[in-house]
């Protein structure tokens, strides 16, 4: 490819042929040394914008790249939607509504959930990580996260365990 640059074989076949000479040789390439690590890091930072390009919003990519980023071996990290469950509203019998309190022996219970699992939460997803990558680290993927989700879409990060 065009950015492909060997800058220790460059600086060899610049030189002419009677100046090829071990000592000079090691010379141009201590020469060439900071801008052959200057193309080092180049060459990094332009795979890193690859990646940012190729990569977007949807809850395929993110998970993708949360879990490229911070357990590439087991995959842990799951997005999901953030509506998990309808919200069931309780209500006593004096109020006359569809849903009451039962007693235990009525054998009907009712599964209480937090606010972030039900339909009104006003959550787009949530991002459900392990505990050793929550606590190891927790600022670099609210940076993902925040780099990648779309403008305006509200999530919640729960720890899987």
């Amino acid at each position: 490819m065009w950015y492909s640059i060997d800058y220790n074989r460059l600086g060899s076949l610049l030189l002419p042929t009677f100046l090829r000479k071990k000592n000079l040789m090691e010379f141009v390439q201590t020469l060439l040394l900071p801008i052959d690590s200057l193309y080092y890091f180049w060459k990094n930072w332009r795979i890193d914008n690859i990646i940012k390009l190729e990569h977007s919003g949807q809850i395929c990519y993110l998970r993708k790249i949360l879990n490229d980023e911070f357990d590439p071996i087991e995959k842990r990290i799951r997005v999901e939607s953030g509506n998990l469950y309808e919200t069931t509203y309780i209500y006593t019998a004096g109020e006359e509504k569809e849903v009451s309190l039962y007693t235990e022996t009525e054998n009907n219970p009712i599964w209480l959930r937090a606010d972030s699992e039900t339909a009104d939460s006003g959550l787009d997803f949530i991002v459900w990580v392990p505990v050793g990558v929550y606590d190891a680290s927790y600022f670099k993927l609210l940076s993902l996260i925040n780099f990648y989700k779309a403008g305006g879409k509200r999530y919640n990060i729960i720890i899987n365990e």
